[in-house]
């Protein structure tokens, strides 16, 4: 379905800004607002909610999309 879809599409754009920020500046990002900020990731907030767990600036953070109503 394109609910599904969009929420592949989100994992991966997340985590491929997390790598990217990581390959860039040494650290992971320290919050889902910093990828929004300084990578531009955007999504739609009424839709998903993004629980995003930073452990450490050079542990990976633990992202789990989770869809808000789904139907």
């Amino acid at each position: 379905s394109s609910v599904n879809d969009e929420k592949e599409i989100l994992t991966n754009a997340v985590n491929r800004d997390i790598v990217h920020c990581y390959a860039v500046e040494g650290m992971y990002p320290p919050s889902l607002h910093y990828i929004e900020k300084n990578y531009g990731l955007t999504y739609d907030h009424d839709r998903f909610i993004i629980d995003y767990e930073a452990i450490g600036s050079n542990i990976m953070p633990s992202v789990m999309i989770i869809e808000r109503n789904p139907e």
